[in-house]
């Protein structure tokens, strides 16, 4: 009965080990370059094993990084934005005192 037990969870580890391993490659295909990926896995099998042990058990899936990106994009834009619109009440303003140093002259 202890040996069962044993198998059992050795199958199940094994099961997450694999999961996750395959969920880790995916995830490098996608974040790079497919030819360096295999040349990476050929290479340094051990090293991207482990790379993608780590990947499948921790990082952020395909759907969260797009997520994440699209944020990030819409931040940025907004401080463009607001960046454009200090910029133009900034040349609104010297345009105004321009103006007046204008009519002063004028009027001297």
């Amino acid at each position: 009965m202890e040996n069962d037990t044993i198998t059992f969870f050795i199958i199940g580890l094994l099961i997450l080990t694999l999961y996750w391993t395959i969920r880790g490659l995916v995830q490098i295909f996608q974040r790079h370059n497919a030819i360096l990926v295999v040349l990476y896995i050929i290479i340094l099998f051990p090293i991207a094993f482990c790379h993608m042990l780590i990947l499948g058990m921790f990082a952020s899936s395909k759907k969260e990084r797009m997520i994440k990106a699209v944020q990030d994009k819409v931040e940025f834009d907004q401080l463009v934005e607001e960046k454009k619109e200090k910029k133009m009440i900034q040349k609104a303003k010297d345009k105004v005192k321009f103006d007046k140093l204008v009519e002063e002259e004028k009027n001297k």
